[in-house]
C-alpha cells in the first residue's frame, strides 16, 4: 500500500467514506455537494417524521395502534441525533480523519505500519458485518410487512394509516388506497435512508475506535519489544546505547500523548450524542417488546418485532463494545511499560517512563453524557433497564 495517497481512498475506508458521502457528511466532499445531498435526505427523512406524527395524533384514542407508531418513531429520533451530531461536529470530524491521515504517513518502522493495517482491517471487517447485520434485520421489519402484498393474499388492514404493506402508521390527509404506490415508495425510501444514517454514523465510529486502539498499541509494542523496535528504526540504531532507549522512550510518550488526544476528542464528539440514543433505544427495546408480548400477535407480526429488537440490540452492543475495546487498549499501556527491556536503560531513561504509568492508571473511555461508561458491563446494564421498563409498562397496560 503506498500510504503517500490519500489512505481513504484505499480499500480500507472506501466503504465508511462512501456511507457517509451518501448523507452528505464525508468532509472531504465539496460543500455544494454536501449540502444538496444533505437537504435531499433531510426533507425526505422529515417528510415520513411528519406523517408518523399525524399518525400518532390522528390515532391517539386507541392504545395498540399508539403503542405501534411509537417505537419507528424512536428510532427516527435516533437517526435525527446521528445525523445532527455529525453535522454540527464535521470540524472535529475532519480534525480527526486528518489525524488519522497523518498517522498513516508518518510511521517510522514496518511493525507501526503492520499495527495501523491489523487495525484498519479489522474495522473494514467490522463494518462489513454490522452493516451486513443491521441491513437484514432492519430491512426485515418492512419487508415481511409488503409480503401478504405481494402474495396476493386478500388481507385488509383494520387501520387506514396503515393499508396492507406499509411497515409504518402514516397520514398525509390523501387517500392512500388511491395514491398507495407512491405513498409506498416514499415509505420504503425513508426505510432506507433510516438504516444507511444509522450505519454510516455507527460504522465511522467504527473506524475511529479502531484506529485510537492502533494508537495504544503502537506505544505498547515499542514499550514491550525495545530491541526489535531499535533495529527497525535507524534512526535510533546509529544512537549510542542508552540515548536508543532515551529516545525510543520519548517517542513512546509523544505517541501516548498523540492516543489520549486522539480519545479525547472521540468523547467529545460522542458523549452527548450516546446520551441521547442509549435513552432512545431503552424506550424503543422496551416499546418493542410490549409489541412483541402482544396476546393477539401472530407468528408473522412476532417475528417482524423480533428482528426490530435484535437489530435495536446489536445497534447498543456496538456502541458498548466501542467503549470496551478503548478502555481495554489505553489500560493495557500501564503493563506493557515493564514487559519489555526497560531493565537495560539507564535511570535517566526509566524515568521517562513514569510518565507513561502514572497517565495510564486512569483508562481511557466513552461516556454517556458524562454518566455512564460505555462498556460491556454498560450493555448488560441497560438491557436490564429496558426489561424493567417493558415490565412496568406491560402491568400497566
Amino acid at each position: 500500500m503506498d500510504t503517500s495517497k490519500d489512505i481513504f481512498q484505499s480499500r480500507l475506508y472506501k466503504l465508511n467514506r462512501t456511507l457517509l458521502s451518501l448523507l452528505g457528511q464525508w468532509p472531504f466532499q465539496k460543500n455544494k455537494d454536501r449540502r444538496v445531498i444533505f437537504v435531499t435526505v433531510s426533507v425526505i427523512g422529515l417528510t415520513q417524521v411528519i406523517a408518523q406524527v399525524l399518525a400518532l395524533v390522528t390515532l391517539r384514542g386507541d392504545l395498540d395502534a399508539t403503542i405501534e407508531c411509537i417505537p419507528p418513531l424512536i428510532i427516527d429520533g435516533v437517526c435525527i441525533v446521528k445525523l445532527t451530531n455529525l453535522v454540527c461536529n464535521i470540524e472535529k470530524i475532519k480534525i480527526l480523519l486528518i489525524h488519522m491521515q497523518r498517522d498513516w504517513q508518518s510511521w517510522t518502522i514496518q511493525s507501526e505500519f503492520e499495527i495501523l493495517h491489523r487495525f484498519a482491517e479489522s474495522g473494514r471487517s467490522i463494518t462489513i458485518g454490522y452493516a451486513s447485520g443491521m441491513y437484514a434485520f432492519g430491512s426485515l421489519f418492512p419487508f415481511l410487512a409488503i409480503i401478504p402484498k405481494i402474495i396476493g393474499k386478500n388481507v385488509t388492514s383494520d387501520y387506514p394509516t396503515r393499508p396492507v404493506g406499509f411497515p409504518y402508521h402514516v397520514e398525509y390527509y390523501i387517500d392512500l388506497e388511491k395514491y398507495y404506490y407512491p405513498v409506498l415508495i416514499h415509505n420504503y425510501l425513508t426505510t432506507a435512508i433510516r438504516l444507511n444514517t444509522i450505519v454510516a454514523s455507527d460504522t465511522y465510529v467504527t473506524i475511529l475506535v479502531q484506529h485510537c486502539c492502533a494508537l495504544f498499541s503502537i506505544v505498547r509494542y515499542r514499550l514491550e519489544c525495545i530491541r526489535k523496535t531499535i533495529e527497525q528504526d535507524k534512526e535510533l540504531a546509529s544512537l549510542e546505547e542508552d540515548n536508543k532507549f532515551y529516545k525510543n522512550f520519548v517517542y513512546c510518550i509523544q505517541k501516548h500523548r498523540d492516543a489520549l488526544r486522539f480519545a479525547r476528542c472521540l468523547e467529545t464528539v460522542y458523549t452527548n450524542a450516546f446520551f441521547v440514543e442509549v435513552g432512545l433505544i431503552i424506550l424503543a427495546m422496551s416499546m418493542s417488546a410490549l409489541q412483541a408480548t402482544n396476546g393477539t400477535l401472530t407468528p408473522h407480526l412476532a417475528i417482524r418485532h423480533s428482528a426490530y429488537i435484535i437489530a435495536q440490540l446489536l445497534h447498543l452492543y456496538m456502541a458498548c463494545w466501542f467503549g470496551q475495546q478503548v478502555i481495554d487498549h489505553s489500560d493495557h499501556v500501564y503493563t506493557s511499560t515493564y514487559r519489555g527491556e526497560w531493565y537495560e536503560a539507564s535511570p535517566k531513561s526509566r524515568k521517562l517512563l513514569n510518565m507513561i504509568m502514572l497517565r495510564s492508571t486512569s483508562p481511557c473511555t466513552l461516556t454517556v453524557g458524562k454518566i455512564m461508561i460505555l462498556s460491556l458491563p454498560s450493555f448488560s446494564a441497560v438491557v436490564r433497564a429496558s426489561v424493567s421498563y417493558f415490565t412496568v409498562l406491560r402491568s400497566v397496560r
